[in-house]
């Protein structure tokens, strides 16, 4: 009889705490439910993905600030590992401000990724960050490149690219790790198309707004060290 007693009064208490972690549980899908609809517009990317807001405040932060931000949304190298082969490399040194011709004298702004094998087309190009595609296309320097503006505001530039990803678009919606291409050496001409003016690599640039609102280029080489390399299978 005190068996059943026990029995009985265990069912009630366990049932008491079920209706009570239900209730809670319903709080937390409604409260869940509701951020998400105060982060998306309910407007769909071109890519199909769901736009959510991404406002920020460009102008007026110091440079510290800005690596703070940068440092905080980098997620990845943009060139992985390859699975398949051990032999392929992907090194870069800094080369910040060193002397360019083409166009006329200038700096590089930026660091360049060379490639091992030097064959366009077989090294992946991955999102270092989440963002939005703000510019893509052909430019005599670049060659097919890609601009990617970050929620923090800030600007990753992919150039030299030797073709896109299925589907990639202006406007687009993008994850840190997303493929957004492949390497190539395309560019230095101001005929679409061009290839071949030097080795195969990644260029990546990294801009920031400025005090007065202009697009500040700011050395990637630091930044990059610090990015962990995935592995993929190619």
């Amino acid at each position: 009889m005190k068996k059943r007693m026990w029995l009985f009064l265990m069912v009630i208490v366990l049932a008491f705490i079920d209706v009570i972690c239900i209730d809670h549980l319903h709080a937390f899908m409604a409260m869940t439910s509701e951020d998400s609809k105060n982060n998306t517009s309910g407007e769909k990317d071109p890519c199909g993905q769901e736009k959510t807001d991404t406002s920020y405040t460009s102008g007026g932060v110091p440079p510290e600030e800005i690596a703070s931000v940068i440092r905080e949304e980098l997620v990845l190298f943009p060139i992985p590992e390859s699975g398949l082969h051990t032999d392929y490399r992907a090194v870069f040194e800094d080369s910040w401000m060193s002397e360019r011709t083409f166009g006329g004298a200038r700096g590089h702004e930026g660091t360049d990724i060379m490639l091992d094998p030097d064959k366009r087309g077989l090294f992946p190009v991955l999102s270092m960050t989440d963002g939005t595609v703000e510019k893509m296309g052909w430019l005599p320097q670049g060659g097919y490149r890609l601009g990617i503006r970050s929620p923090g505001g800030i600007y990753y530039y992919y150039a030299h690219l030797n073709d896109y990803a299925q589907d990639l678009e202006t406007g687009c919606i993008v994850v840190a790790g997303q493929l957004l291409g492949f390497a190539g050496d395309s560019g230095y001409s101001n005929i679409e198309g061009t290839v071949g003016n030097f080795p195969v690599h990644l260029h990546v640039g990294i801009y920031y707004h400025d005090d007065q609102g202009e697009e500040t280029a700011i050395n990637p080489y630091p930044f990059l060290r610090l990015l962990k390399k995935v592995s993929i299978p190619f």
